[in-house]
């Protein structure tokens, strides 16, 4: 083990921040030695607190700042600014222009101008040492989450961080543990939790309509053309913007995205909830694809591809399968490369019922030979849509963000913390789901070979308690018209 990991229990109790920039999430040593070192020396830990189930106290006078104002932020930042009960105090960026969106946004409503921070990559941590915020949403590149989240954690705010929680284990860990001595929420935005269709059947699901579930699937299947995904950024956007991200994943094996597929599945399995993670086994293709299309980009002499020379890029599809302690499977697929039709997949496989979401039309069996009729669908869309989606269903349809299910997301998590109730997403599902990136990444380096999965409940997933998708109380926060 090298010196510098060899602290790690020192680290753990004072948990200074790593500071994780894109040079080191696109490196696949680093990343495989993170793993190595950090599976073993956290081999069976103990929770301090368990979050799962903490309502902390509740905020009535919700005051928000937002670190990021990409695309997700910018729509959360408008979502958020018509909800009562709600403030967003101050917004940061890297740069002026996604301010100046959110001028216009705030200037359109005559909302109260927030404070605003854009004068450089560290002006984020002057939002974070305000002492006029309650929650900092955290909607940056995905290498700076761990980072932001366990400084805001720290300074005394919860957080909201877009996904994947983090992309590395030991990352995982410090947000958990942070989470855990601070007593702060950090929820990840796990939008497709709240799709329509993915929430019945984890209602369905809870309530033993399939029986036992053995079996689930999930995935991200996403055709992103790779002229798209090399494309260099051009003014106003950043060389660190739009598709970098991709690119960045490109040349880092394993599944880059499993927390959309993933999520609804395991709270559906009640994963972290009576059952848990036993070990993950990982296979990918080859590339097909970008090293060839990459080439042609090569040749053009740009400066900002040439940091992707040289670089073994990743495969087409990577398939991913987690056997559980109670001896179920869940498979999760990752392709962005292969054109075909967008999935999220969503298999529920139970001793009484069958799930199946893509293709569409989502379909619901109790008999092997044929799905339910449209009219029983819909007695079961009337019966078993939880109450948090009935209850919001106009507004997410009338707000939108991908079906509605972005909206559900910020509100659920604004209206728990305005009303003191614990959370549906905790930081030990975000860690969790969030963990099949580097674990992935080692499997697949390692000759497919299973990896243990950590534990991020630390032994609580025996007595904890599933997603509880009623309003429980909540419900308070009105949406202005």
């Amino acid at each position: 083990m090298k010196a510098s990991r060899r602290n790690f229990m020192k680290w753990t109790a004072g948990l200074p921040l790593l500071g994780l920039v894109a040079a080191a999430y696109g490196n696949e040593n680093r990343l495989r030695d993170d793993i190595e070192e950090t599976k073993w020396i956290m081999k069976d830990h103990r929770s301090e607190f368990n979050m799962n189930g903490y309502a902390a106290p509740a905020i009535p006078n919700l005051r928000v700042g937002y670190i990021g104002l990409g695309s997700r932020g910018l729509a959360s930042l408008k979502r958020l600014s018509q909800m009562e009960g709600v403030e967003i105090r101050a917004i940061a960026d890297c740069y002026e222009y996604p301010i100046e969106l959110a001028r216009q946004h705030f200037q359109s409503i005559n909302y109260r101008k927030p404070a605003e921070y854009f004068e450089s990559e560290e002006t984020w941590k002057n939002l974070v040492e305000r002492d006029d915020l309650d929650l900092i949403y955290v909607t940056t590149p995905q290498y700076w989450h761990a980072e932001m989240a366990c400084a805001a954690m720290k300074a005394g705010k919860h957080v909201a961080t877009e996904v994947p929680l983090a992309y590395t284990l030991e990352d995982c860990w410090q947000i958990v543990k942070t989470s855990e001595q601070t007593k702060k929420h950090c929820a990840l935005l796990e939008n497709c939790l709240y799709d329509f269709f993915e929430a019945m059947t984890i209602n369905m699901a809870l309530q033993n309509l399939f029986g036992e579930i053995v079996y689930g699937e999930g995935a991200y299947l996403h055709y992103f053309p790779v002229t798209e995904v090399f494309a260099e950024p051009m003014p106003p956007l950043s060389k660190k913007a739009g598709m970098f991200r991709h690119a960045v994943g490109c040349t880092v094996k394993g599944n880059r995205y499993p927390t959309h597929g993933f999520g609804p599945v395991c709270a559906a399995m009640k994963i972290n909830a009576g059952d848990s993670p036993d070990f993950l086994t990982s296979v990918e293709t080859d590339d097909f694809v970008r090293g060839k299309t990459f080439a042609d980009f090569l040749q053009k002499g740009s400066p900002y591809h040439q940091q992707f020379a040289n670089k073994e890029f990743t495969g087409n599809m990577n398939v991913s399968l987690v056997r559980t302690k109670k001896g179920k499977i869940i498979q999760v697929q990752y392709d962005t490369t292969s054109m075909r039709p967008y999935s999220r997949t969503h298999i529920l496989s139970g001793l009484k019922g069958f799930v199946q979401k893509y293709p569409l039309p989502a379909r619901i069996y109790f008999d092997e030979n044929a799905p339910v009729s449209e009219e029983r669908m819909n007695e079961l869309k009337s019966q078993y849509t939880p109450e948090l989606v009935r209850f919001l269903a106009e507004n997410a349809i009338k707000f939108g963000g991908h079906g509605g299910m972005d909206f559900i997301c910020d509100y659920r998590l604004v209206d728990l913390i305005r009303n003191g109730l614990p959370l549906d997403i905790t930081v030990y599902e975000g860690a969790t789901w969030s963990a099949v990136t580097p674990l992935s990444l080692w499997s697949v380096t390692h000759g497919s070979q299973p990896i243990p999965f950590p534990d991020f409940t630390g032994g609580n997933w025996v007595t904890n308690s599933p997603v509880d998708l009623s309003l429980r109380g909540g419900g308070s926060t009105i949406i202005r018209s």
